[in-house]
């Protein structure tokens, strides 16, 4: 017999991640985006949740982030657009006028600089010139010292989120001035984007011991760990794919990722991650086993591996297993050998219209049409399914820019909706599994892919691609032969020696891959091809060899 809900338990799966930005060598940050986002999302996302006592969410906090929020917290860490920010206008070189007027403006034009008069009047004096256009070293001189200071000052003022301002009356006062601004003015907001970063974690773990939010964790430095296992896996779904050269198979790789990450987590939160949401929620079942051994209670990816999962139980048994939209709404058990995990499936669909549809709505419309898709899946679901969960997993931190203010009124009116109803109950995902209810189902495997097309392709196949898969198969064999030697030389515990294991890790993150093939535009001048080379070679300037030629080479 059934055991009626009472509610229907939806999950929010907020994830949230940056690569590592840092050339580990200078102690330099080339790119700003830990910075802005932790001002702009990372404490944001928290902060909105205090004002509603029963709305619970799980925070998938990415190691790699918190290693770089700290390190601009507690280190005084600074990145390339920082260093040019802080300094005074009146002593910029022409070199660094022409990286501002470059770079400045790289935010979201219709909620960034549309609003604003004054920084779209310095967006329309620069015009569509980069640093390669003859142009824009001429238009430079007419900027004033004046022009670059407000420029300045904007391009970090307006990462701010309105639950900051609301707070502050200084920054509400630089809003409402707009343009004129001081070195005084910019020092201020400086100094405040960093006592905002400073809460970010301490945020987190205030409203984890209060029992408001879990916080899961992923793979240390986000690499698709399915194929650090075996990049051959990727024949599974796309029979037909081009691999690298050298096939890469280290599973230990994997367990580096993986034991790091829980080892850290617990430093910064006080205990292990019950749960894990896989790099790009990419799964396999040599990866589901490794993050099972070392204690992870449940992963979560999305709906079209269930599917594709249970096609594949069915082919093995001999029957077809017809796709019904209920199935997604149950969590099911994973189990090889000894070790088991419980796993979860996101809703494709709705986590796909918050990121990409709803932007463009009135907000509370939107709210309210999420919360009416809720109830639809609660109707149909009281039929048979004991103790169902809706999980929404999403990116945490990147659709919100798309957004009015931010998605706050979004936040707000669903939150409040769901504070008090009837019907729906906002929950973590380790809280709805604690309740216990019927035995769950077993997946004795499942199809290897991420949450992208459910295959591999968006990391490997293209030529690109499996170069940079190339290139770190030959560095690592040039790690290995150098560990074995400083080991026989009784140096095998050096620092030299961790650091570059550490950038050869950083280096098998999701992230380089992403933006080859097309998916960034081509050149040397790719910063995502510049990071990955990077931290190959700093591989080499950590042991004192010379670096390869190779790795001299921009692969975009």
């Amino acid at each position: 017999m059934i055991t009626r809900f009472k509610k229907l338990s939806i999950a929010f799966l907020w994830h949230m991640h940056q690569p590592c930005y840092k050339d580990t060598v200078t102690g330099k940050y080339l790119l700003p985006w830990v910075r802005f986002h932790a001002v702009k999302d990372y404490f944001p996302m928290a902060a909105l949740l205090q004002g509603f006592d029963n709305v619970r969410a799980t925070f998938n906090l990415v190691p790699s982030l918190l290693e770089q929020i700290n390190d601009y917290a507690l280190n005084g860490a600074t990145d390339i657009f920082l260093d040019l920010a802080a300094k005074k206008a009146s002593s910029l070189t022409l070199d660094d006028k022409l990286d501002i007027l470059e770079n400045f403006f790289r935010v979201n034009f219709k909620h960034f600089i549309e609003p604003n008069e004054r920084y779209t009047e310095l967006l329309m004096k620069k015009g569509p010139y980069n640093t390669s256009d003859k142009s824009l070293k001429r238009i430079v001189n007419s900027f004033s010292d004046q022009d670059m200071l407000d420029l300045q000052v904007l391009f970090n003022l307006v990462w701010f989120h309105s639950i900051s301002i609301d707070e502050d009356m200084n920054l509400k006062d630089l809003i409402r001035k707009a343009s004129s601004y001081t070195e005084e003015d910019k020092e201020y907001v400086l100094l405040k984007q960093k006592e905002i970063i400073s809460q970010v974690i301490p945020l987190y773990r205030k409203l984890q011991d209060a029992g408001h939010i879990e916080i899961s964790a992923a793979p240390f430095y986000h690499p698709i760990t399915p194929l650090l296992c075996d990049t051959s896996i990727a024949r599974i779904s796309m029979p037909d794919i081009g691999l690298p050269k050298r096939r890469f198979s280290h599973p230990e790789d994997a367990r580096w990722h993986i034991g790091e990450a829980i080892k850290y987590h617990e430093e910064q939160f006080g205990s292990a991650p019950r749960g894990m949401w896989p790099s790009e929620g990419s799964v396999s079942d040599e990866a589901l086993e490794i993050m099972a051994s070392n204690g992870i209670k449940w992963a979560a990816t999305d709906e079209d591996i269930l599917f594709k999962s249970l096609s594949l139980q069915g082919a093995k048994r001999r029957h077809a297993s017809h796709p019904d939209r209920r199935i997604v709404y149950e969590p099911y058990k994973f189990k090889k050998g000894s070790n088991s995990l419980s796993l979860i499936f996101r809703d494709k669909n709705l986590s796909d219209i918050i990121s990409f549809n709803y932007n463009s709505w009135d907000q509370k419309a939107a709210a309210e049409d999420l919360m009416a898709h809720f109830r639809r899946i609660s109707g149909n679901l009281r039929r048979g399914t004991d103790r169902p969960l809706v999980t929404i997993a999403m990116d945490g931190e990147n659709a919100w820019e798309f957004f009015a203010d931010n998605g706050r009124t979004f936040f707000e009116a669903l939150y409040e909706d769901l504070d008090d109803d009837d019907e729906l109950e906002a929950v973590t995902i380790s809280d709805h599994l604690g309740l216990g209810g019927t035995r769950r189902k077993t997946l004795d495997t499942v199809f290897p892919a991420s949450w992208i097309n459910h295959d591999f392709k968006v990391w490997i196949g293209e030529e690109q691609d499996n170069v940079s898969w190339d290139y770190l198969s030959a560095v690592r064999k040039d790690l290995v032969k150098y560990t074995k030697e400083l080991e026989k030389a009784g140096e095998g515990k050096s620092e030299h020696l961790r650091k570059a294991w550490r950038e050869f890790y950083i280096a098998e993150g999701s992230d380089w891959n992403w933006w080859y093939s097309g998916k960034a535009h081509m050149g040397s001048d790719n910063p995502f091809d510049k990071l990955y080379r990077m931290h190959l070679q700093n591989v080499y300037k950590y042991l004192k060899k010379g670096v390869p030629d190779f790795l001299k080479i921009s692969i975009a």
